[in-house]
C-alpha cells in the first residue's frame, strides 16, 4: 500500500492485524453467522468462470469459497496480518492459480473501471467511508455486475447495549449500518434489494455462556425460521435484526 492511511484506516488496520494473530474461539466460530453468510454467498450464483472481488477478505473463507467454485477471485483486506493468513489458506486449499491477495483499501482499489462481475464484502462496509467505498465499488462493477455484503445494522437497542458493554471486540470508528444507510449506498445502482436475520434467533445465545455449542446452532436455526415468518408478517420489525445482506446490481 502506497497511500497514507488515514487516523481511522490506521485503527483499523492496527485492530485487525491483533485480531488475524488469534485463533477465533467465540460464537462467530459456532458460526453465528453461518445462516446469514449462507444466503449471501447463494446470491453469488454462477461463479464458475467469474471475477470477484473479495472486498475485506478477512481470513479467506469466501475466498477460497469462491476460487474452489471456478471463479477467478481478487481478495483485498486493509490488514496485513488478514492478507497472510489468505494468502496461506490460499496455498493448503490449492487454489494459488485462481486467487490474488493484496494489501489494500476499500476505499482506494488499485484495479480498472468494470473489472468485476461481482463484489463480495463480509462484514466490511461499516468499517468504511461508505461514500467513497460505494464509489469505487460502482467503478469496478461491470455494467450488470452485482455486490453482495453481509452487514451489523444498528437499529436494535439490546444489541447496541452489547456493543457498548464490550468494547474490545470492535474498533471506536466502526459504525453498524442504519437502514438510511442502506439507502445512501444503493443510490448509483439500478437495482438494491435486502433481508435481515437474527431476531428472536438471538435468544439461542443464552447457550454461549453456557458452552452449548449444539443446542445453540439448533436454537438459531429454528429461531431464525421464525424470524423470517415473522418479517413476511411485520416487516417493520426487520430494522431490528443483527445483520443485513444487501444485494446490488449495476
Amino acid at each position: 500500500m502506497s497511500a497514507a492511511l488515514t487516523t481511522r484506516q490506521q485503527i483499523e488496520r492496527t485492530h485487525h492485524d491483533l485480531v488475524a494473530s488469534r485463533e477465533r474461539r467465540d460464537f462467530y466460530a459456532w458460526g453465528a453467522l453461518d445462516i446469514a453468510d449462507a444466503y449471501a454467498c447463494s446470491l453469488i450464483d454462477s461463479p464458475q468462470g467469474k471475477v470477484i472481488l473479495d472486498l475485506g477478505c478477512g481470513r479467506g473463507a469466501h475466498t477460497v469459497r469462491f476460487a474452489q467454485s471456478g471463479a477467478h477471485v481478487a481478495a483485498i483486506d486493509l490488514s496485513r496480518g488478514m492478507v497472510t493468513v489468505t494468502q496461506q489458506r490460499v496455498i493448503t486449499a490449492g487454489v494459488g492459480d485462481r486467487v490474488a491477495v493484496q494489501q489494500m483499501s476499500a476505499e482506494s482499489l488499485g484495479f480498472a473501471d468494470a473489472t468485476f462481475d461481482y463484489v463480495f464484502g463480509h462484514s466490511v462496509l461499516h468499517h468504511t467511508d461508505l461514500a467513497v467505498t460505494r464509489r469505487e465499488v460502482w467503478r469496478v462493477l461491470k455494467p450488470g455486475g452485482r455486490a453482495v455484503f453481509l452487514e451489523p445494522l444498528d437499529h436494535n437497542p439490546l444489541l447496541n447495549l452489547f456493543r457498548r458493554l464490550t468494547p474490545w471486540r470492535r474498533t471506536p470508528t466502526e459504525k453498524p449500518l442504519r437502514l438510511r444507510d442502506l439507502g445512501f449506498f444503493a443510490e448509483p445502482f439500478v437495482h438494491s434489494s435486502h433481508c435481515e436475520f437474527y431476531l428472536l434467533a438471538l435468544g439461542a445465545f443464552v447457550f454461549v455462556p453456557l458452552q452449548r455449542r449444539a443446542l445453540f446452532q439448533r436454537a438459531l436455526r429454528l429461531l431464525n425460521a421464525v424470524d423470517q415468518k415473522v418479517f413476511r408478517q411485520v416487516p417493520a420489525l426487520r430494522r431490528y435484526a443483527w445483520v443485513t445482506v444487501l444485494e446490488l446490481r449495476r
